[in-house]
């Protein structure tokens, strides 16, 4: 039997510690578990630490959830390998314990993938079976189309075009890794009164892989009135390298403005002062961009505090669908059309061509304080090709309370409302599908409210069906993104993708119109 020193010197090790139970018919009692946790592994094997010891030979089960070093997206994915024990190890400090050398009945890559495939298949068959079940809806309720032909008219393209959106994404893929392509960059972040945030965010930025003489790290600090300039201090006598310049209280679209003049990179990678960059991200975020026809490209952003409560776990939902949705479909066709500030790359010559218009945007005769990812993003896909990198990750800190959810929203709905007229100007020029998708959802966004008041309506030219037809129409939306989130992203959030299509339907639906009436008022929603 081989020995551990010559163990880990056949095979890489990675260290990481997660939940295990690890369970035999031999030499524990029947139907009885022992929770231990897995402290490394390899490719062929586990070692776990358990409060018991088990004879060496004997077979074993694991029963754990995929943690993030052996999946990203399906973390959390339950597993069951089984092994063998192939060595105990009693620790000399704690008696009581001991570390098994499991070897697995398999490759790890290959036990993993097998999960991961059979747990696709099964939830892939039900969201395809929800997806036939809408269409043969909508199919049934067209006796119902000289009732009100405008809103049947309505609610089957809106059926259309959500239905779409789980096809095409089907065919997205991220940009391919280059062997050869490490491009400068500047990291730039603006930051207003985050005192409790920013050092987490400036540390992400550093410790994540990628070369030191090739990254710069930017933060402009906004006029904050709290102690983010002493934080700022503290980080960087920690990292010399980290270049802080502070302006007077201008909005953000300014910090990154200012930011920008100050970089030097190829690509300049904007980071939002409460977001944390994961280890391989910025190796990520850069691909794609040895093709010059590029401009810019969209990370995928998590909610970090996603367990915090409802609300939270609401937004977890939210965010997933948005990205590995919405902008997995427009990325198959180069025509993101908003790269979030949380993470996002640009191309530094495209963005200084239009660096000017941008700062000084107005619309209405006001100054444009709001929207400034999204309007930054329409200045470049005018020109230039806009994608989507699953694989660049990241995580924010969402709104834990309702109002100040609700002012972000208000805030995000006006810069919706801006950007979406200022890109039906030149969206047609882009792919065909990209462009009919593009127009056809904006439509569908602004007449949602209308058509909900008037399904309410109908129900009493129709009571016993019109409206029964409106709300199943709505649970299998509403099951169908619980399924797809699901099926990506395991996470005990998913089944509010239910409560997701409520808040929707009676909250962001109507907050359109606000929001469009309000279009002047810049306060709300501004950083404070």
């Amino acid at each position: 039997m081989r020995s551990e020193k010559q163990e880990r010197r056949r095979l890489p090790r990675v260290h990481d510690s997660f939940p295990v139970a690890v369970s035999a018919s031999g030499s524990f009692r029947r139907g009885r578990a022992l929770k231990g946790v897995a402290r490394d592994y390899n490719e062929e094997a586990v070692c776990v630490r358990v409060p018991a010891a088990a004879l060496e030979g004997s077979k074993v089960r694991l029963s754990f959830n995929l943690p993030q070093s052996l999946s990203s997206n399906f973390r959390g994915l339950h597993c069951e390998w089984s092994g063998k024990v192939a060595n105990v190890r009693p620790d000399l400090k704690q008696s009581d314990e001991c570390d098994l050398i499991v070897e697995l009945d398999g490759k790890i890559g290959q036990l993993t993938a097998d999960v991961v495939g059979a747990h696709q298949r099964k939830f892939g068959l039900l969201v395809l079976l929800v997806l036939v079940s809408m269409l043969w809806l909508k199919w049934d309720n067209i006796r119902f189309f000289w009732y009100s032909p405008l809103f049947y008219l309505y609610s089957f393209t809106i059926a259309m075009y959500f239905i779409s959106r789980f096809f095409i994404s089907r065919f997205y893929r991220p940009p391919d890794i280059p062997t050869e392509f490490e491009p400068t960059i500047s990291i730039v972040i603006s930051v207003r009164n985050e005192e409790d945030a920013i050092t987490k965010t400036v540390e992400s930025c550093f410790g994540a892989d990628y070369p030191d003489d090739k990254r710069e790290v930017i933060v402009v600090n906004d006029g904050s009135t709290d102690s983010t300039p002493q934080v700022l201090e503290k980080l960087q006598k920690k990292y010399p390298r980290l270049i802080v310049r502070s302006i007077p209280p201008s909005g953000k679209r300014d910090g990154m403005a200012t930011g920008v003049r100050l970089a030097k990179g190829e690509l300049i990678v904007f980071v939002d002062s409460d977001t944390f960059l994961y280890p391989d991200s910025l190796r990520h975020i850069v691909c794609g961009f040895e093709d010059p026809t590029l401009g810019a490209s969209s990370g995928h952003t998590e909610v970090a505090n996603a367990s915090r409560n409802v609300l939270t776990g609401l937004q977890e939902v939210r965010y997933f669908l948005s990205y590995r949705l919405m902008k997995a479909s427009e990325s198959v066709f180069s025509a993101v059309s908003c790269c979030p500030g949380c993470l996002s790359a640009y191309r530094r010559e495209y963005v200084l061509e239009v660096l000017d218009p941008w700062l000084h945007q107005r619309f209405l005769g006001a100054k444009a304080t709001f929207g400034d990812d999204r309007s930054l993003t329409n200045y470049i896909l005018r020109k230039h090709r806009v994608i989507y990198n699953e694989r660049a990750l990241s995580s924010t800190l969402a709104p834990e309370t309702w109002g100040r959810y609700m002012r972000q929203q208000v805030r995000w709905k006006k810069s919706w409302l801006r950007e979406t007229l200022l890109a039906s100007s030149f969206m047609w020029r882009k792919h065909p599908l990209a462009a009919i998708s593009f127009y056809v959802g904006a439509l569908c966004s602004l007449l949602s409210p209308i058509m909900v008041f008037r399904a309410g309506v109908l129900s009493f030219v129709e009571p016993d069906s019109i409206l029964l037809y409106y709300v199943v129409g709505l649970l299998l939306v509403g099951i169908a993104q619980c399924l797809f989130f699901y099926l990506v992203r395991p996470s005990r959030t998913w089944l509010l993708g239910m409560l997701l299509v409520a808040v929707q339907v009676v909250l962001m639906g109507p907050q359109t119109y606000y929001a469009m009436f309000t279009m002047r008022k810049n306060h709300w929603g501004t950083r404070g």
